[in-house]
């Protein structure tokens, strides 16, 4: 099932990572760099939780449980991103 596709539309722009089926496939994309990938996913993580609150408000179509559970896959994957360029032991932002 691909998740993406209960994403909020944004039809002002094309979001950089509408090209990815999941958040994983993102962070595995060889192409970009950690900045990159960081952007991308913080935009995918920004327009997620857009489209709960506007959710919780009755004003998309975006399912509340599909939704969230995308958000957390891409908050796992900023997380596991972040932590890869901290030396160890220092905390994550």
């Amino acid at each position: 099932m691909n998740l993406s596709a209960n994403a909020p539309s944004n039809a002002t722009r094309n979001a950089d990572y509408d090209g990815y089926e999941t958040p994983e496939a993102l962070v595995t994309d060889p192409k970009l760099s950690s900045a990159q990938k960081l952007a991308r996913l913080e935009a995918w993580e920004e327009d997620l939780n857009a489209g709960l609150r506007a959710s919780d408000e009755s004003m998309t179509s975006i399912t509340p449980g599909l939704g969230g559970a995308l958000l957390q896959r891409v908050m796992a994957c900023l997380e596991h991103l972040r932590s890869a360029g901290k030396p160890d032991g220092e905390p994550t932002a």
